[in-house]
Parts: C-alpha cells; sequence; structure tokens
C-alpha cells in the first residue's frame, strides 16, 4: 500500500546548487545520471520539475524535456535517496502523469545495474526499447588486404570525406544515406523532420575527422561510409555513424572501421570508443566483428500510456 502523506511540490526555478550537491549524494559515482538530470534541468525545452518531501526533507525529484531532434516523445530523469519501496517513484511518476503539458510516450534512459528503478519501470508498464553500450577498442595495427582479401579495389575504391571538398553531388548522396540510415535505427523514437543543412553540420561537426572518415564508392555512388571524431578524452577517438547503401554491404563498412582504426594508430591514439545502439544494425556488427573491452549498458525506458 502506497504512502499518502509524501508531499509533491512543482518547482520552475529550482535550486540547481542544492540538486547538484543531492546528486552527488544519492548517485555517488553515477556520472552518467548525474549528468542526465542536469541535462534535463538546464535544456531550455525543459517542461517541469517536481519534487517529493517526507515531512520538509527532499527525497526524490524528477525533470522532464523535449528535444528538437527527437520532438516525438517527452524525456525524463528521476532520482531518489535510498528508501525501500516504489512509493516516491509512484507519485513523482504520477505528478508527470497529471501535469497538463506532458505528451506520451515518456522515455528515460538508466543503467542496467540501477536495479530499483529497473523493476519499477518494468512493473509500472514501461517497454525496454534499446540497449545503448560505449565500449572501448585498443587499436591495433590490421592489415586490411589479409582480413577483407574479397576487396580487391579495382571496381571499388575508399575515399576519406575530407576529399568530397565542394563535390555537391557526393556530398548529398552521403547525408542523404546518413539519413535513411539514422531514420531506420530510430523508428521506436522517430526523428524530427530537419533541413538538409541541419544534417549537413551534424555530419561535418568541427569534432569530426574529415580525413579519418571514410566512403566507399563505385560508380560515382557511395556504398558504404564510417565517421571518426575527436574525443575530449586525451589519447583517444569516437566511432561516428556509420552504414551502407543496403544490408548486403555490411563488409564495405567493417573495412572502413578497420580503416579509422589504422588512422588511428599512425595519428599515435591508442583507443577509440564507440556508442553502439540495439537499434543500430551497422555499430551492432562492428561491435561482433571487432575486440571491444567489455562494457555496460544503459537501458531506454518507454512509456505509451498512463496505466500502471
Amino acid at each position: 500500500m502506497l504512502r499518502s502523506d509524501y508531499a509533491i511540490k512543482y518547482n520552475n526555478s529550482p535550486n540547481i546548487e542544492v540538486i547538484k550537491e543531492l546528486l552527488s549524494i544519492w548517485v555517488l559515482d553515477d556520472d552518467f545520471t548525474y549528468r542526465y538530470f542536469l541535462r534535463g534541468l538546464h535544456i531550455k525545452n525543459n517542461i517541469c520539475t517536481f519534487e517529493a518531501y517526507d515531512n520538509q526533507f527532499l527525497v526524490g525529484l524528477i525533470t522532464a524535456w523535449k528535444s528538437e531532434f527527437h520532438p516525438y516523445c517527452t524525456y525524463f530523469a528521476m532520482v531518489t535517496k535510498p528508501h525501500t519501496g516504489f512509493e516516491i517513484e509512484s507519485i513523482l511518476i504520477e505528478a508527470l502523469y497529471k501535469f497538463k503539458e506532458i505528451e506520451l510516450p515518456l522515455q528515460t534512459s538508466i543503467w542496467e545495474s540501477s536495479y530499483r528503478l529497473k523493476t519499477f519501470y518494468e512493473e509500472s508498464g514501461f517497454l525496454e526499447v534499446r540497449r545503448t553500450y560505449s565500449p572501448l577498442l585498443r587499436t591495433s595495427k590490421i592489415d586490411c588486404k589479409q582480413v577483407f582479401p574479397e576487396f580487391n579495389g579495382q571496381e571499388t575504391y575508399i575515399k576519406d570525406i575530407n576529399s568530397i571538398g565542394n563535390h555537391q553531388e557526393l556530398k548529398f548522396k552521403l547525408i542523404n544515406l546518413v539519413i535513411e540510415n539514422y531514420k531506420k535505427s530510430h523508428i521506436v523514437n522517430p526523428v524530427g523532420v530537419h533541413s538538409y543543412e541541419k544534417w549537413e553540420e551534424l555530419i561535418f561537426n568541427e569534432d569530426t575527422i574529415l580525413n579519418g572518415s571514410y566512403m566507399v564508392l563505385k560508380e560515382h555512388e557511395i556504398y558504404a561510409y564510417s565517421l571518426l571524431h575527436y574525443s575530449d578524452t586525451p589519447n583517444q577517438f569516437e566511432f561516428g555513424w556509420r552504414g551502407t547503401k543496403e544490408n548486403t554491404d555490411v563488409r564495405f563498412m567493417l573495412i572502413l572501421t578497420a580503416y579509422q582504426i589504422n588512422f588511428a594508430i599512425e595519428n599515435g591514439v591508442n583507443y577509440i570508443e564507440a556508442e553502439v545502439d540495439t537499434t543500430d544494425y551497422f555499430s551492432l556488427e562492428m561491435l561482433k566483428y571487432f575486440p571491444f573491452s567489455p562494457a555496460p549498458s544503459l537501458m531506454t525506458f518507454q512509456k505509451r500510456n498512463k496505466n500502471i
């Protein structure tokens, strides 16, 4: 039976420093949850924040926001002080349901080891829609001709994306192939309608390593692409979006990944981090093929109705 003596307070101007202090106590070394909650709190499209009190003590927080890039769900993050039962989680979620500006589905992400929230969401009708891994790959020189002997380079050839330059037709084909594959991997949380210029800005971002990002070309058509990015972590790069024209061309994507590993070695970089979603066929194929380090997963949950 749920306690009824918790007090819920709507707060449209929460004390950020107090929240930071509580988060550091409640989540300890869980840097993702700490940053995820604060990002939702700070974002310009924040919708609401509710606080749960036991007598005069703050015992739980929930904040919700919208994403301009994925506008068709409402994101939220919830944190509570350690306790038994699910009373605090239940009243915070109920407060979201009752808030007039909240649109379903609701979506949130937690570590697989966050067993309390995992259990609560599953028992409350949330569905797991994706897992995300962020493993590291230690770079090691790859003999591409030996590993991929069927890629003879006679009919197909590899170019780095920096070589596109002002070749508008190739750039147009690359951007549209990226858009097509991104949409396929985000069916459960569709991407919004964005301009060609927006996608161009994302792909040719300042952190994209253009001469370490590659394409497979055949008869002026792009059959595969693989992006590489700088990282804030020293001695590390990050794998970016990758894909192919057809799923049967996945070997092309893998050889581009091998080229990127060799590129990292040539530039004295020992590690490359990946972000692998289980809804992304191409990143999963990369994870299967190359010897990434073990890594925990983030679980993404969605709720499409208000019934608990």
